[in-house]
């Protein structure tokens, strides 16, 4: 990321943004330096998952987290497997990505009795859309979106006609220390708001 800062600084050659591009390498430095044992909605995730007795060895008990970005996908799938001792072929991961049929594959598997797919780690390309409620009823959305209806289709996916057990939601919200940064709940808020006014 500083290399990309580095070059932008070259194309630009304002003196008047060398204050701005130094605050962003000391921004990328900092994102550079998070390792999942301090990352503390990371944790939190693990926590969730401890206490609320998610159980992987049962193939009857698999588990969907939403996350907004790609690169939070990728951070998931290199430290779950390994925090939640599962087995690189228990983890799957859906996102734009992937052709179609990839995507079908994995929807396939995820809701097949005999695989061994216990976590699918998906963007919001499978918010719509997709049935991934036959053997799972459990799903957390490690980040929040801006739009209430991604919030109901993501829901929508395991809580839907022929689901035999009560669906799981969790929110996974950031919260500031800086009063001023609201982080999540300025989002709900948000779209709180937005859904009174249309009303």
């Amino acid at each position: 990321m500083s290399l990309a800062l580095d070059q932008a600084a070259k194309q630009v050659g304002d003196r008047d943004l060398s204050h701005d591009l130094e605050k962003l390498r000391d921004l990328a430095r900092d994102l550079e330096s998070i390792r999942a044992e301090t990352f503390s909605k990371y944790q939190r995730l693990l926590d969730t998952l401890r206490r609320e007795k998610w159980k992987p060895r049962d193939s009857k008990d698999r588990l969907v987290i939403f996350t907004e970005r790609r690169e939070t996908l990728a951070f998931l799938r290199e430290h779950l497997p390994d925090d939640l001792k599962l087995k690189e072929e228990q983890v799957r991961e859906l996102h734009g990505g992937l052709s179609d049929m990839d995507q079908q594959a994995i929807v396939e598997e995820f809701g097949n009795t005999r695989s061994k797919v216990r976590l699918l780690l998906a963007t919001d390309v499978a918010s719509e859309g997709l049935n991934l409620h036959y053997l799972c009823h459990r799903l957390v959305h490690f980040d929040i979106p801006w739009s209430l209806m991604v919030f109901q289709q993501r829901n929508g996916r395991i809580d839907r006609y022929g689901q035999d057990q009560a669906p799981q939601i969790t929110y996974l919200l950031t919260r500031s220390e800086v009063e001023k940064i609201q982080g999540d709940h300025r989002i709900l808020e948000i779209l709180i708001n937005k859904r009174a006014r249309l009303r």
